[in-house]
């Protein structure tokens, strides 16, 4: 596969797993494909991507994974298999055993995130402009948080819905940051982070059995045709 990076910048796919995670929701099959592998399949495809990496306790998670992925598993301690840890201590725990100078973390629950949308975050880092990007959702609806109005006022008339301020979610399984950030900020956001902003489709995230027949639903219509798709 050609590369097309820098030699002296090292970005790395990171997929941390659980196996038995949920009771193994993980490994369930979305059109005959297990989950992780359109995760390994959308890492693979990106050429600012040298290594892939899947982060468990249990290498027995590459049973389920094609002999064809260019990815490898790197053993981590079986204290992170905990659903308590942080994202931050499993990357802070990654980087003491693994080199890289950009990171690109996805969790296998968002099988439609495009190829197009990782290379735009990675490069927003690696030409400088920011220290970390993630993917977030907006909403053009009027919101509400803690019991209280957050884009409107319920004093005043109801503005059109457009005219509202839409309000930004932080998708939350895609995050890709430089390691110096990370060193200075202790965060998976770093002081200036890219929020890349994707549509509900992309952004479907898989937690229940009816997110899964919903993507099931997705890909046998031909709507989705691999991280390469438009």
């Amino acid at each position: 596969m050609s590369r097309n990076i820098e030699e002296d910048v090292k970005v790395v796919g990171l997929i941390p797993f659980w196996l038995d995670k949920e009771g193994g929701v993980d490994l369930k099959k979305v059109a005959g494909k297990y989950l992780i592998e359109y995760t390994v399949e959308l890492l693979n495809s990106s050429s600012f991507i040298q290594e892939t990496v899947i982060y468990s306790s249990n290498k027995e998670v590459m049973k389920y994974i094609s002999e064809e992925s260019d990815v490898k598993h790197l053993n981590r301690p079986e204290s992170l298999d905990n659903e308590k840890v942080l994202l931050e201590e499993i990357i802070s725990q990654f980087l003491n055993d693994y080199d890289f100078d950009i990171l690109v973390l996805m969790r296998p629950f968002c099988p439609f995130i495009r190829k197009s949308t990782i290379d735009e975050c990675i490069n927003s880092i690696k030409t400088g402009k920011n220290d970390s990007a993630f993917t977030a959702l907006e909403f053009q609806q009027f919101s509400w948080f803690r019991g209280e109005p957050l884009n409107f006022n319920i004093e005043q008339f109801s503005p059109k819905l457009k005219n509202v301020d839409a309000v930004t979610v932080e998708q939350g399984l895609t995050h890709i940051i430089s390691k110096d950030s990370f060193i200075k900020n202790k965060s998976r956001i770093g002081a200036n982070p890219f929020v890349k902003i994707i549509n509900h489709f992309e952004g479907h995230e898989i937690k229940d059995d009816y997110d899964y027949e919903i993507a099931e639903l997705i890909v046998n219509s031909g709507m989705y045709k691999g991280p390469f798709y438009e």
